[in-house]
């Protein structure tokens, strides 16, 4: 990421490919000033009015290159904070990469950076560095539930969360500073044990936002549930039939089914990976002794299994192989005339019969999976998971030298580095090499 001056940029901001419209957009003092030289219409261009006109520069096709929307935006009231002029153009491949190749060519404009935009809007401060990360989240988002938590994120909640978080200590900080400053005089402070209560809330408020991480995570990767069982057992006629498609082979051969093979669907507005995996017995073949290792894999990284049985196979699974939640299943229901009582759910493949009973049981799962955090924010960000750690051990650290009976000034110390850490999260006192490697992970354009 090059550092931030003020010279313009240009990019495309829509995908690579053909489509209906194309975005191109430019950044920066000369914004208006190229534009004026490319567009015309009928109408002159106004701060937030998308304006119809021609792109006709002789520069571009003999002067009459295309029909297009001009919408201009003045800074700072745009996104960037700076003057901001977005083309909306016919998505053909050669018009977007004949206009971006023409504006390069334009006095003072170059091809815009990673994440740049973006990066200018957190220069401008137009957006902190969590809103900044958010919109990654949420260009990615697969399901309801990252879309919400990305949306939550762009929203300001993790800024307002952290905000309040560092009021809370500035004003312990005030107190401490204050007896500092006015040691020499007859003035009764309160002593620092007044400080250990709203500490223990931050810390608390850390921690509760901390145990959401495991959640977060899921939001990006899917919560993921294997179907373990005896060979035979029905696991992939069930995998397909949860599927509504013909995914996983089945036969009536024993150990079809030698490596995993998994496939995402969405349950209650989340992903969630399905995964049918090798049956699990002794054996010697090394084909199949490799597929009960990799379901062996999948049961340990596994946040729900669905354990699968018949009343031909095998039902001796150890009690201490599985240590994850469980929905055990009995299948091939239409073979039997008493099914047992001890299982979660009795369905047979080849009728249906319980498969809704089944799906009722899996939407519950997760959405007793959820955890809502503090205030909808949901940490899903490494960063931010490692941020809160060493700000949490940090205000343990605090309280520690509180009980401990240290001098305010010992006190005050560990509080502006608690606070010094807290700042990561929204930018303010975040190292530019982290800074860089954030906006450069952003497609070009946005």
């Amino acid at each position: 990421m090059p550092p931030f001056v003020e010279d313009t940029i240009v990019a495309i901001s829509t995908p690579p490919g053909i489509g209906g419209l194309a975005v191109v957009r430019i950044s920066g003092p000369l914004a208006l000033e190229t534009i004026n030289q490319y567009f015309s219409s009928h109408q002159k261009l106004k701060p937030r009015y998308a304006t119809f006109g021609k792109l006709n520069h002789p520069s571009l096709s003999e002067g009459d290159f295309d029909d297009c929307v001009v919408t201009y935006f003045k800074g700072p009231r745009s996104v960037t904070g700076e003057d901001l002029v977005e083309i909306s153009i016919h998505g053909g491949a050669y018009l977007q990469q004949k206009l971006l190749e023409v504006l390069l060519r334009a006095p003072g404009l170059r091809a815009a950076s990673a994440g740049e935009f973006t990066f200018r809007s957190f220069l401008s401060g137009r957006i902190d560095l969590s809103r900044a990360e958010a919109v990654v989240d949420l260009i990615h988002a697969k399901d309801e539930a990252a879309h919400k938590n990305a949306r939550n994120q762009l929203q300001g909640k993790l800024r307002t969360l952290v905000e309040g978080m560092s009021e809370k200590l500035i004003h312990s900080l005030a107190i401490l500073e204050a007896e500092l400053d006015f040691s020499d005089q007859e003035i009764v402070f309160s002593p620092p044990q007044a400080l250990v209560d709203p500490l223990a809330e931050i810390l608390g408020t850390a921690d509760i936002l901390l145990e959401t991480y495991f959640y977060g995570r899921r939001l990006e990767e899917g919560i993921r549930i294997p179907l373990v069982g005896a060979p035979n057992s029905g696991k992939s006629s069930l995998f397909n039939l949860l599927l509504g498609e013909d995914r996983a082979i089945v036969t009536a051969q024993a150990g079809t089914t030698r490596d995993t093979i998994e496939k995402t669907i969405v349950i209650a507005g989340h992903s969630v990976v399905l995964v049918d995996t090798a049956g699990l017995r002794e054996t010697v073949s090394e084909a199949e002794l490799s597929g009960v290792d990799r379901s062996l894999d999948e049961i340990d990284s596994a946040d729900l299994v669905i354990l699968v049985f018949a009343p031909d196979t095998s039902t001796a699974i150890p009690d201490d192989l599985i240590q994850t939640p469980q929905i055990t299943v009995f299948n091939k229901l239409d073979l039997v005339s008493d099914p047992p009582k001890d299982m979660d759910v009795c369905l047979s493949c080849t009728t249906g019969a319980g498969l809704d009973t089944l799906k009722k049981t899996l939407y519950q799962h997760v959405i007793n999976m959820v955890n809502l955090g503090v205030g909808g924010v949901v940490l899903n960000n490494a960063r931010h998971r490692d941020v809160f750690i060493r700000f949490r051990d940090q205000i343990a650290t605090s309280m520690a030298s509180i009980q401990n009976e240290f001098g305010p000034e010992y006190i005050a110390s560990d509080l502006r580095q608690a606070l010094d850490i807290l700042g990561e999260i929204t930018g303010k006192t975040t190292p530019d090499d982290i800074l860089n490697q954030i906006f450069s992970g952003f497609c070009v354009g946005k």
